[in-house]
């Protein structure tokens, strides 16, 4: 802990010891894989439909190829909108030979919640994009019968229950020539249309879970004392199980803000932002999509990259104090340095969190202003962007990864409670680290496993330091104050502070997670 007075808590109890290291353990592993075997049996996160055209590629008299899409019985749970043009090779290019080249487009996109005849157009719309020009770079890869997905258009909210697009191929009769083939013959690219959209069982899915864990994270921050007074509180399981589920917040509030600890004021910070970053919006964000659910959306990014940022913050500070505090002394002198010793972690950090916010403001205020925008068009930008993305995590792994080494004298040398701790913390880093690289927290996953293994690890991990380092006892008990079962007794022999019957202080000065 961070100084002599200090309020005692679960995890010092000689109670909790390794039995409570193993129930708890049990807990936290047993219900990640419970909802990670959810997650893998839960429903699909797109849908896609696919249409076929054909489409000219002569030189003959045709410019132009016109491709027209009714889309149709969409609703806000189906939140986002990905059309997409993939093109055959032409029988008469060699199979074997990869080119491309730039197909012109003029594109246009209408919205309305009336229904859509084939041929008319709806008397009450939004016009999208009207005449829109865009060009597509189509790669055809060496042996690949079809090309790479062009992107057509994409909204992020899906604001009507029909869509009319009207989709015009200028006609690339060069094509053949430059694959070296004569175009005195008319030829034709089949082009496949595929409309990605959310499935609507998915959405239920992930607004289900997320007000799940919004709910058991206000339990876990202020879940009320049950056994004060009345019959009840005459039985010993009841007023065990009280204090067991008692809020972390219900208990640091008995107690004076003078002894709460490092990890309990961290714990306080991350607590309050993963109510956040469980959405407590996301009912909005979905059907408010017609007044400020892209607003709300926003935000939202910005509270979850907070949230993970601080919570990588946590680590780094709590690692590098358990590597430099190896007595009271130590601890005492890092204390009142702080706020310098960690400065470089901080702008780290805030520097990555300004990053995300800033790249992905950037991209959805394009796709607001220009439904066919598509970030890979942005070209140097785009890459450097994403290798920016890449080296953050990298250097922050390998900050990371250089605190434990150093700290690894102090770990094994730890009492099995923050071993497991650790432990547990090493095991959310480690996912942190890929689940960015594999993009699982991006806010439309490619699987309900990662939604729900990410969403559910960081709610179990913090539920779990909450647990372990809630104050032992209330300011409102009867029996004990502050301490509990504890007291503070100097030994005879060096002057090591000791908790009765637990575990000892300078361990706790040792071991900051």
């Amino acid at each position: 802990m961070e100084n002599l007075a200090y309020g005692a808590v679960r995890i010092e109890s000689a109670k909790f010891g390794k039995r409570g290291v193993c129930a708890t353990a049990v807990c936290f592993f047993l219900a990640f894989s419970i909802c990670c075997f959810v997650g893998m049996a839960g429903p699909d996160v797109f849908v896609t439909k696919s249409g076929i055209a054909n489409l000219n590629v002569n030189r003959r008299g045709i410019e132009t190829s016109v491709w027209n899409g009714n889309l149709i019985h969409l609703n806000p749970e189906n939140q986002f909108l990905w059309l997409t043009c993939t093109l055959t090779r032409p029988d008469s290019i060699d199979p074997k030979l990869g080119f491309e080249y730039e197909q012109q487009l003029t594109l246009d996109v209408l919205g309305t919640d009336e229904e859509i005849q084939h041929a008319a157009f709806p008397t009450n719309f939004e016009v999208y994009l009207a005449s829109k020009n865009v060009t597509r770079l189509v790669k055809f890869p060496p042996g690949a019968e079809k090309s790479d997905p062009i992107t057509i258009f994409n909204m992020h909210s899906v604001q009507y229950e029909n869509y009319k697009v009207k989709a015009e191929f200028l006609s690339p009769g060069h094509l053949l020539d430059e694959a070296g083939h004569a175009s005195e013959v008319d030829h034709q690219l089949t082009a496949q249309f595929d409309l990605t959209y959310v499935n609507k069982e998915y959405t239920g899915f992930e607004m289900s879970w997320k007000y799940t864990f919004l709910v058991i994270t206000v339990l876990a921050m202020w879940s009320p004392r049950l056994n004060r007074g009345g019959l009840l509180s005459r039985s010993r399981t009841f007023t065990s199980c009280s204090l067991v589920f008692e809020g972390f917040f219900t208990k640091l509030c008995g107690t004076s803000s003078k002894i709460w600890s490092y990890q309990q004021k961290w714990i306080s910070v991350l607590l309050v932002m993963l109510f956040f970053f469980n959405d407590p919006l996301i009912y909005f964000e979905v059907y408010n999509t017609k007044v400020g659910g892209e607003v709300l959306g926003g935000i939202y990014i910005g509270l979850m990259a907070l949230f993970i940022t601080t919570l990588m913050l946590f680590w780094l500070c709590a690692l590098d104090e358990t590597r430099a505090q190896g007595s009271m002394s130590a601890a005492g002198s890092g204390r009142k340095k702080g706020c310098k010793k960690h400065g470089g972690k901080v702008a780290f950090l805030f520097t990555f969190w300004l990053y995300l916010v800033i790249t992905y403001s950037y991209i959805r205020m394009q796709e607001k202003g220009d439904v066919s925008y598509e970030a890979v068009q942005e070209g140097d930008r785009f890459v450097a962007a994403s290798v920016l993305g890449s080296l953050f995590m990298i250097a922050y792994a390998l900050w990371f990864l250089f605190y434990t080494f150093r700290a690894l004298a102090v770990i094994r040398n730890l009492p099995p409670p923050f071993l497991f701790i650790f432990l547990i913390t090493f095991f959310t880093f480690a996912a942190t680290v890929v689940g960015i690289f594999i993009a699982a927290m991006y806010p439309l996953p490619g699987a309900a496993l990662d939604f729900l293994g990410m969403y559910s690890l960081y709610n179990l991990y913090i539920w779990t330091m909450a647990f372990v380092y809630a104050p032992l006892r209330s300011g409102g008990d009867s029996d004990g104050g502050s301490f509990g079962d504890f007291s503070m007794s100097v030994s005879s022999g060096e002057g090591d502070v000791m908790n009765d019957g637990g575990i000892g202080a300078d361990d706790l000065d040792d071991m900051q997670l």
